[in-house]
């Protein structure tokens, strides 16, 4: 199981002696992360609850599962949040218990809201630990740093109550130790990188399609050995004491957690994530902004009202946001049933979805938002062409070993899924191209895409000059396009007391 990449190489009595050396390389992170704290800080302390995504919802099904032991069943109380059963659940019970430490005389929203923050270092951590799993270039982890810390939407949501930041740190995680594996051959890094999959699965829905990727990837590298794979497993648990009983009762007991919520999800309802229509009666589930507003247009799709009869009852959305969002999409359908807006095929949807993901992840969607578009994304744009030519003549896969083209792998394949199977499978039937199309979603791979240009963009100039330059340039870019670009347009409605 051992992987034939090299080993990084350690930095040399020469190296010591080039920008950074190992102090001004501490001094460097430490300013970025201590920058990206006091950021995180403030807004967790004065953004208001209702501009964050969902943040509401998520804030509210946390407080319920504080009040059971474990798992909470659907009540009046939860109604207006969707289901609390029948989904992933595990980021709402460990917040929910956390809750019980709250003896600070502070919300509990900006309680949870602080206890996010952690999780995104951690998410940071692990992208860190995926590039020094090939190269220990110094610089290139200064730009790895500054693009973590300086993406608008990512900061934004590392403030927020939101299972996606638990999700980002269990996809990081569960890539870096399957990635570690391939590396060291260990089989504690296998189990770790299982076991962060499983937990990642019943945080959130969206973690699920990376468990085939990273299963996949796991077949390709082992092919030749991957029968020695499940007894030298066994053997390392036998072997490895507490530790490795550990990791084995772990692993077991999210196996059998996840079998019994997509499973019997699927058993019952015939579907791995039953929404609230399906699970619970309709003047219940109404009581729910996105169910009201998917029971809206699946009736108007189907024929049963009209459309002056569908913008009526959007009524009963009470998020103004979410009622908006449903009427665009009543008349963006009307207008396509008419003939007066064309569906756009793969080809010409593909280039609107990147500049859409673009505009979300380096700008805000919540119930506010901050498009980042043209021309203010101008600068983000140049960086990620370069990098893009920097990858395509900066390959080098017998210099690198099979990580970079792992990472990329892992990458693709999710952004594959997530722009075709969720994006443009719902366009094509909801006729509504800005419907689910949210940059966030593209975190859990954050890590891999962000080690992967800021590796191969510094290496696009073999100059030390040409390679700092490059360097500042894009520190600087990544950083005016997060913290002062929001302070450019964020207005005063943003903010309340958490």
């Amino acid at each position: 199981m051992e992987s034939t990449a090299r080993d990084p190489q350690l930095p040399d009595a020469a190296t010591e002696r080039r920008f950074p050396t190992s102090r001004s390389l501490a001094w460097i992170e430490a300013v970025l992360l201590v920058y990206f704290g006091l950021r995180l800080l403030f807004l967790a302390a004065s953004i208001s609850p209702y501009v964050p995504p969902d943040e509401v919802t998520h804030f509210g099904i946390c407080r319920i599962f504080s009040r059971v032991l474990f798992l909470p069943d659907n009540s009046p109380a939860s109604y207006q949040y969707g289901l609390v059963t029948n989904v992933p659940w595990l980021y709402y019970w460990i917040m929910g218990k956390l809750l019980h430490l709250n003896f600070f005389g502070i919300s509990d929203l900006l309680f949870l809201r602080l206890l996010n923050i952690p999780l995104a270092f951690g998410t940071i951590y692990y992208a860190l630990r995926m590039l020094r799993l090939f190269s220990e270039d110094r610089p290139a982890r200064i730009l790895l740093l500054a693009a973590m810390t300086n993406t608008m939407m990512f900061s934004f949501l590392s403030a927020s109550v939101s299972y996606d930041n638990l999700t980002n740190l269990l996809a990081a995680m569960a890539v870096y130790y399957l990635l570690a594996f391939f590396r060291k051959g260990r089989g504690n890094l296998l189990a770790l990188s299982v076991l962060c999959q499983l937990a990642g699965c019943l945080a959130k829905l969206t973690l699920l399609p990376l468990v085939p990727i990273l299963g996949i990837l796991l077949v390709i590298h082992e092919a030749r050995s991957l029968r020695t794979v499940p007894p030298a497993l066994t053997g390392w648990f036998r072997n490895s004491g507490w530790r490795g009983m550990t990791l084995a009762a772990g692993i077991a007991v999210g196996l059998v957690l996840n079998v019994r919520l997509y499973g019997g999800n699927y058993y019952r309802f015939g579907t791995l994530a039953p929404g609230s229509l399906q699970v619970l009666p309709l003047e219940q589930a109404l009581k729910y902004r996105l169910a009201a507003r998917a029971y809206i247009f699946d009736r108007l799709k189907e024929g049963g009202i009209s459309l002056d009869q569908a913008h009526r009852m959007t009524s009963i959305i009470k998020h103004p946001g979410d009622r908006e969002s449903a009427d665009y999409m009543i008349d963006n359908y009307a207008e396509a049933k008419a003939g007066r807006l064309k569906t756009m095929g793969l080809a010409e949807y593909f280039p609107l979805w990147v500049g859409r993901m673009a505009a979300g992840i380096f700008g805000i969607f919540g119930h506010l938002a901050i498009a980042n578009e043209w021309p203010t994304i101008a600068p983000i744009a140049f960086l990620e062409l370069l990098s893009l030519i920097a990858i395509v003549v900066r390959w080098r896969p017998r210099e690198e070993g099979a990580i970079p083209a792992y990472l990329a792998t892992i990458a693709g394949a999710y952004g594959f899924f997530l722009m075709y199977e969720v994006n443009y499978l719902d366009y094509l039937d909801s006729k509504a191209f800005y419907t689910s199309l949210q940059g966030r979603y593209i975190f859990p791979v954050i890590g891999p895409l962000y080690v992967l240009t800021s590796y191969y963009l510094l290496r696009l100039f073999r100059r030390t000059g040409g390679r700092m330059a490059v360097l500042w340039m894009a520190v600087f870019i990544y950083v005016l396009c997060d913290f002062p670009f929001f302070w450019a347009n964020v207005s005063p409605e943003w903010y309340g007391r958490p």
